[in-house]
Order: C-alpha cells, then sequence, then structure tokens
C-alpha cells in the first residue's frame, strides 16, 4: 500500500508538470509573422523587330506592379533566356534591373534570327526581394525591308507581278510572273474584277508556289508590330489595301508581315498598271509564327 502512494504521488506531480508546462505554451501573445510578398508586374508583351537590312531586336514591356507606388519598391527584373523548341531555358541571354522611375520597357538587342528567346519579369522590393515571374511568348529575330515592291499582272507589259523572298537573307526580290521564275515566287497580285489584290501564285498558275494570307488586326506600325492574337493564314487571296497588314505563309512555311505602304499607278493610258509599295518582316524559322506561346 504504501508503495502504491508513493507511486501515485509522481504521477500526480508528473502529470503536474506537463500541465504547467502546456499552460505556459499556450499564454504568449505573438501573432504569426506574414511573409513579405512582392505583387507581380502585369501584361508583358513583347514586339520583335530589326533594323533595315541590319541586326535584330526586342521589345519587352509590361504594366505596374500592385505595389509600384510603394516606398519600399525598387522596380523590376527583366530577364531573357535562350530557349529551345519547347519553351525550356538553355541560357541566359540578357538581364536588366529597371527602377521604377523608369519606363517599364527592355530593349533586347541583337537577337538571332535562329535562335529562340522567352523574357521573364520579376518586380523587386527594396530588400530584393522577388515576385513570382510573368513569361512572355516565345520570340526570334526578325529580317526587315522598307524596299518591297509588286506590280499588277499585265499581260503583255513591263510589268512584274511576282515577289519572293529568301529565308536565309531575309531579301525580297521582284520577279516578272513567268514560268521560269516560278520556284522563286511567293506572292503574286492582279485585278479581281475591279479590285487589286495579293494571290496565292498557284492561283495565278497551277505549277506555282502556294500562299496563304491573312490580314493583321489593325493597321499601320500597330499591326505591323502586333505579335499575338494573329489569325493563321487560310486565304488563297485578299485584297490589296493601302495601311492594311497581312500575314503570310509559304509553300515553305516560313512566315512573312507585309505591311502596304503606297499603291500609285505606273504609265498611263491602257498600258497603266497600278504598283504597291510595301515594307516586310521574314520570320527564318519554320513554322514560327513571328511568336509562339
Amino acid at each position: 500500500m504504501k508503495h502504491l502512494t508513493k507511486l501515485f504521488t509522481i504521477l500526480l506531480l508528473f502529470g503536474f508538470g506537463f500541465s504547467f508546462l502546456g499552460s505556459d505554451c499556450s499564454t504568449g501573445t505573438d501573432e504569426p509573422v506574414t511573409p513579405v510578398t512582392v505583387a507581380p508586374a502585369a501584361d508583358l508583351t513583347i514586339i520583335v523587330d530589326a533594323v533595315a537590312g541590319g541586326s535584330s531586336f526586342a521589345i519587352a514591356s509590361w504594366n505596374k506592379s500592385a505595389d509600384d507606388l510603394k516606398t519600399d519598391f525598387k522596380g523590376y527584373v527583366a530577364v531573357t533566356y535562350e530557349v529551345n523548341a519547347l519553351g525550356e531555358n538553355i541560357a541566359k541571354f540578357d538581364s536588366a534591373l529597371v527602377l521604377k522611375t523608369e519606363s517599364r520597357k527592355r530593349n533586347i538587342t541583337s537577337i538571332a534570327r535562329h535562335k529562340r528567346y522567352k523574357t521573364y519579369v520579376y518586380a523587386i522590393n527594396n530588400a530584393n526581394k522577388l515576385s513570382v515571374p510573368i513569361g512572355s511568348v516565345i520570340f526570334a529575330g526578325v529580317y526587315y525591308n522598307n524596299d518591297g515592291i509588286i506590280d499588277e499582272f499585265k499581260d503583255p507589259s513591263p510589268a512584274r507581278s511576282g515577289y519572293g523572298w529568301n529565308p536565309s537573307t531575309g531579301a525580297g526580290i521582284q520577279y516578272s510572273f513567268a514560268s521560269s521564275q516560278f520556284p522563286n515566287i511567293d506572292l503574286h497580285m492582279r485585278m479581281d474584277g475591279t479590285v487589286l489584290t495579293f494571290y496565292s501564285p498557284k492561283q495565278g498558275d497551277s505549277r506555282a508556289r502556294d500562299t496563304k494570307f491573312s490580314q493583321v488586326p489593325g493597321d499601320k506600325q500597330a499591326a505591323f508590330d502586333l505579335v499575338e492574337g494573329l489569325t493563321e493564314p487560310n486565304l488563297s487571296k485578299i485584297s490589296a489595301v493601302k495601311d492594311n497588314v497581312y500575314l503570310l505563309k509559304t509553300q515553305d512555311s516560313i512566315y512573312v508581315k507585309v505591311w502596304v505602304k503606297n499603291i500609285k499607278t505606273t504609265g498611263s493610258g491602257t498600258s497603266a498598271y497600278q504598283t504597291v509599295e510595301f515594307d516586310y518582316k521574314v520570320q527564318p524559322i519554320t513554322n514560327m509564327r513571328v511568336v509562339k506561346r
């Protein structure tokens, strides 16, 4: 009995001790620490362009983080990676801190025409805490030239109603619409009734190459720079209108943008024909519609 009493006393003290420790832990008044977070930037967009006859570049732009006006907000970090066809990072290509007092843009210079890239933008505060990133579409360098010219088809006449691009160099060349030149011609132009019209060369002659067309939303420079929301070309002909921009897909699955800058009449009387002058961008990577998701 004596041993039972002693055991009971020990258990009682043991339990009291745990009760005391538990009570002590539950009486703290510290609130949980809220982790510091930074709101991300928004709406990252890419423009892909080139110097006429020269190097290609991209411009990344984005909208403000919700924290942009906070006193401890520093700005943005824009990082561009070279990626593979699946969008997986291969190597870092460009990185920069863009302070919030600067414009929310990053010029990415000297991008290659046969490599793919993707840009990520992080918001950053003064403690160098980064937000989650927002990523761009996949893009690559393009060729740009402003010397495009094509004539309305007239037979016989000196008009040259064929035009084609060399994807290796981005150069465009005007041709007569003759069978000997069919392997080189990606664009043909003639009247459809009273409407000046771009045609797939195959529509002019079944032996010629096949090109498809779509119209880019908007017009002029904004449409020429647009890289998202482009309709896959599926038309065999499309009316040629000043200030419109068209997306072409050649028989070799090369995408070309054409901006009609001017339409003029060449010659006079029954020999007169219309001539279209245009700027163009050539994306030399097959099946890459300027940029990709």
